[in-house]
């Protein structure tokens, strides 16, 4: 075995722990979140748990398929952690602005994306991205 494969195999695991500790962490802050707000923010109002749905989230440590989101039977619950249908933690607008500061087009930017991530981005969302931040 070639000593390249062995350094892509430690390299997959390496990412799949670093992506499995950052979603068991995230995980734990919104189970924290949840049990602080049914319990301090609304002790006026009949409130509880209502179990948990899933969601994709691309961070910059990799791709959490699943994520497992708790909510609250009255549907007031939001995480701090991110928006109620952001997919990204943010990372990605910031990279896609400095691709683009540094010249490459929104073509090449998307085909870029589609390579690491495996999500497509059109050029037209690139440079709607683009144009936001830069207002």
């Amino acid at each position: 075995m070639s000593n390249s494969i062995l350094n892509s195999d430690f390299a997959n695991q390496l990412e799949n722990m670093i992506k499995d500790f950052v979603q068991e962490k995230l995980e734990f802050i919104m189970r924290e979140e949840i049990k602080n707000f049914l319990q301090v923010e609304q002790e006026h109002v009949q409130n509880s748990r209502n179990g948990y749905y899933h969601r994709t989230l691309d961070t910059k440590y990799g791709k959490i398929e699943a994520l497992t989101v708790p909510r609250d039977r009255n549907g007031d619950f939001q995480t701090q952690l991110f928006e109620p249908y952001q997919r990204q933690d943010g990372w990605l607008e910031q990279a896609i602005m400095k691709m683009y500061q540094s010249g490459m087009s929104t073509r090449e930017i998307g085909k870029f994306i589609e390579r690491i991530l495996g999500s497509t981005y059109s050029p037209t969302t690139i440079s709607n991205i683009t144009d936001a931040a830069l207002e």
